[in-house]
């Protein structure tokens, strides 16, 4: 599926915690569009600690690594501004080179959208870090 077809068929779509979550969101948009599979996660955790944890496993993920700007496919992963460096990650999404780039991503209560990184930072998006496999 290309990327714009796949964002078009998300856009708007309610956030569900036991459901289209942020992560199923991009492990979603890595398997149609770019042919990568994540691991699945069935329920976001009650806590933001929880989902810290959780986050934290991102760079033992075999086959993935850092890169220090986004690229097209790249997972992206974020936190709230003041709630610590990018290692307290709670929230993801995939960044895809469309309309200037931009990443897909979905909360509560905004659903599926397609946000540039200037818009996550005022709506209080913080500590971005990019991973992409190997």
């Amino acid at each position: 599926m290309t990327p714009a077809a796949f964002v078009a068929s998300y856009i708007g779509h309610p956030y569900k915690k036991t459901g289209l979550h942020c992560w199923e969101l991009t492990r979603r948009c890595q398997a149609d569009v770019f042919g990568r599979e994540l691991p699945a996660v069935l329920a976001v955790p009650d806590t933001p600690a929880g989902i810290a944890r959780l986050m934290a496993r991102r760079d033992k993920h075999p086959g993935w690594h850092r890169i220090d700007r986004p690229k097209h496919g790249s997972v992206v992963f974020m936190t709230r501004a003041g709630h610590g460096p990018e290692r307290a990650a709670i929230h993801a999404g995939v960044f895809l080179a469309l309309d200037g780039g931009g990443i897909l991503h979905t909360d509560n209560p905004h659903g599926v959208v397609f946000e540039s990184i200037s818009e996550l930072k005022a709506r209080g998006w913080a500590g971005f870090s990019y991973h992409l496999p190997d």
